[in-house]
């Protein structure tokens, strides 16, 4: 019987899950951060499914315990955290990898070993999340690093609580750029500057690079942002979740102990 992995990403706003057996992912989950009675909600997004392997990419510490604890509860399993000190698929020309994010390192590995490694194309990933941020990968399958960016939350909370008259609005598209009122003004300013924030930094690592690179998008402002990518994206919705699947199966010691 085929073994079933866990695969996790801890994200500032959210925890993503995905069972996966073998290459193919069975079942994926969504559970806010803020998220009261979080091994009672785990236990019904797992269902009855039973992984004899987990493992999470986290970018908020203050809350791997709580969630690897949980999961202990749920399923037996503490997971994993992935790191830079695991077996990678590729090479890392980061500076300061030990404060590299582990849903940038995770979604690096998952875009180089689909898109660039077979014909040795460099891949550049975008990750709209919470945070915007790019990694590139060469050639040769070195990660190089990329930059980070605010998302449009981390916008929208900027301006709300920078300011003493602007409030919090509904992310969703104004009827035009120019807004009519200051709700729409709000909206237009954080969702179009998002979109062309991206579109403009893209570009501009593009413009530095050797060769064209194959470009990968994830993350949840992914389909808010793709329409306005001139150039051919690749959208993958799982990317870190499938990077932490490619991560377990490089380190095969990983992943497999409650202690």
């Amino acid at each position: 019987m085929q073994e079933l992995w866990l695969t996790l990403d801890l994200g500032n706003s959210a925890l993503k899950g995905g069972l996966f057996a073998g290459e193919q992912l069975l079942h994926a989950f969504n559970i806010p951060t803020e998220e009261a009675g979080l091994q009672t909600t785990l236990q019904a997004a797992l269902q009855s499914y039973r992984p004899s392997r987990a493992a999470m990419a986290s970018v908020v510490p203050s809350l791997s315990s709580r969630v690897q604890e949980a999961v202990l509860q749920v399923t037996g399993l503490r997971p994993a955290l992935i790191g830079p000190d695991w077996v990678l698929p590729l090479r890392l020309g980061y500076q300061t990898p030990h404060t590299l994010g582990a849903d940038r390192l995770a979604a690096a590995v998952a875009a180089w070993v689909h898109y660039g490694q077979a014909q040795h194309y460099p891949v550049v990933v975008l990750l709209a999340g919470t945070a915007l941020t790019l990694e590139v990968i060469d050639a040769t399958g070195c990660y190089h690093g990329g930059l980070i960016a605010a998302g449009p939350e981390l916008l929208r909370r900027a301006l709300a609580t920078g300011t003493a008259q602007l409030p919090e609005v509904p992310l969703v598209w104004p009827p035009a750029p120019i807004g009519r009122s200051t709700q729409e003004a709000l909206q237009a300013g954080i969702l179009y500057g998002f979109v062309e924030s991206a579109r403009g930094l893209l570009e501009r690592v593009t413009e530095v690079l050797p060769t064209q690179p194959v470009v990968v998008l994830s993350g949840g402002w992914a389909s808010l942002l793709r329409p306005h990518l001139a150039a051919e994206v690749h959208v993958e919705p799982y990317l870190v979740l499938e990077g932490v699947r490619l991560l377990l199966a490089l380190n095969p010691d990983r992943g497999r102990y409650t202690a």
